[in-house]
């Protein structure tokens, strides 16, 4: 589930030492200092130590950081620090560094005392602070602005949201049930090397414990999802079936929990013989992504971690394929075999439930979802791996307004933002994309790109 980002915020300023003596201003440094909280506060889980003036004062906010395991350093000095004072907090920690660059003037009245220089100088030590990062091998972002520049903060909030998405994907864990769908290219990678360079950890389940877990649902939660789902959506499907598939529906959400999943990768296919299961569980995984835990097909990796993504920036993501291309509203159908999420609906109540026609088990066909998703912004995203580089393939575009066809599956009608058809689909191949993307609502390209740059990931903007 989406977590808000948790920011520590150093900020600096030289006030009094053995040729300094300024200390009278003490108070309104911390002024400051406590303004520039409250902005980041806006937008992050703040850790604020008091204004730091020495070293030490800066080895205790490294510790307080690290207590707080914060997923970002906003250092701000308020005027000119030693740079061995930021440089000892940098040495104790390893959360990334953001450097902001900040005065509250516009600029330097004529009648300005000294003291308005001094709570709006910081400029005078930022570039020793920096050189330091830089002559350390730390990596570091800037943005520079006046404190209260709408764009200017609005940079610092996608420095911030990069932050929690990375920290997010560090911690995620992907359940696999099943394997990836024999034969597919772009399903095959190196989980390991995801681990280390983009995050999450892919952890095999067993197809099992869905099937036994199919036997614990009780009749009474059961009963209570029909109830529901019966009172929201069109259930257009045999009642026994119907049936069947919420408690596999269930079972999937009890393993998902139990074994402290963010998200799942699934073979459907795989029960299609379990005389237990029987079904495609295409509603199960649907339903999934709908109450938070993304969810992708064929046990696709890479797709359910770019969903990972979008869902930590937007709160909701899909899954996608290209499916026809629309040469004559230069757009392109997207969908997928019943699995999408049902949240990204255009009406929630025009939302049907209907047997799956791809796939029959030993149990009949399972029930999918068949609906159209909401008009508006989107952003598609792709993760995949090439030349041994993990790449982000990023494509904006419109939602487009559609009547659903009856193919017992969520459908979008997505035009391209600035390419024609034809040029998006011969550059979203070209950037080497997978037949599967993830979706979000909005267009995300330039929050994707930061995340990106500060995990160290390439991308490619179609």
């Amino acid at each position: 589930m989406a977590m808000k980002p948790k920011v520590g915020v150093l900020v600096m300023a030289l006030l009094e030492d053995d040729y300094n003596k300024t200390a009278h201003v003490r108070p309104m440094a911390q002024q400051v200092a406590d303004k520039i909280g409250g902005i980041i506060g806006q937008y992050a889980e703040t850790v604020c130590p008091p204004l730091v003036e020495e070293e030490c004062q800066a080895a205790a906010a490294a510790q307080m950081f690290n207590a707080a395991g914060v997923d970002l350093i906003v250092a701000v000095e308020v005027a000119y620090t030693k740079g061995l004072v930021p440089t000892r907090c940098f040495l104790d920690t390893t959360a990334p560094v953001l450097v902001w660059n900040t005065q509250q003037i516009e600029f330097l009245p004529e009648n300005a005392d000294f003291d308005l220089i001094m709570v709006n100088s910081g400029m005078a030590g930022v570039p020793e602070m920096t050189s330091a990062l830089l002559r350390m091998g730390r990596p570091f972002w800037m943005v520079t602005s006046m404190m209260d520049d709408p764009g200017g903060q609005k940079r610092l909030a996608e420095y911030i949201a990069a932050a929690g998405v990375m920290r997010r994907l560090k911690t995620a864990r992907i359940g696999v049930l099943g394997h990836a769908f024999e034969g597919m290219t772009d399903l095959m990678i190196d989980q390991l090397n995801l681990r280390q360079f983009v995050g999450p950890v892919c952890w095999p389940v067993e197809p099992e414990k869905v099937s036994v877990a199919m036997g614990e649902i009780s009749e009474a939660d059961l009963k209570a999802l029909v109830r529901n789902e019966t009172g929201r959506y069109k259930i257009d499907m045999d009642a026994a079936q119907f049936d069947h598939s919420c408690r596999l529906a269930l079972a999937l959400e009890k393993v998902t929990r139990d074994g402290k999943f963010d998200a799942m990768a699934s073979f459907d296919q795989i029960w299609l013989t379990d005389s237990r299961v029987g079904i495609i569980p295409a509603y199960a995984t649907g339903r999934l992504c709908e109450i938070g835990f993304p969810c992708s097909t064929e046990a696709d990796i890479t797709t359910v971690t770019a969903m990972l993504m979008l869902q930590a920036l937007t709160g909701k993501t899909t899954f996608l394929e290209n499916y026809v291309i629309d040469f004559k509203q230069d757009a392109m159908i997207l969908s997928h075999d019943g699995h999408g999420n049902p949240a990204l609906a255009a009406k929630p109540a025009d939302v049907a439930i209907k047997h799956s026609i791809y796939y029959k088990g030993v149990n009949g066909f399972g029930a999918s979802f068949e609906y159209a998703y909401a008009p508006g912004p989107v952003t598609n995203l792709a993760l995949v791996n090439v030349g041994g580089r993990w790449r982000l393939n990023i494509a904006e575009g419109e939602s487009i307004a559609v009547k659903p066809r009856p193919v017992a599956a969520p459908q979008m009608l997505f035009k391209p933002k600035n390419l024609h058809i034809q040029e998006w689909c011969d550059a979203w191949c070209k950037a080497g994309s997978p037949h599967h993307m993830a979706l979000a609502y909005g267009h995300l390209s330039g929050q994707i790109k930061t995340y990106a740059e500060m995990q160290g990931l390439e991308v490619v903007e179609i």
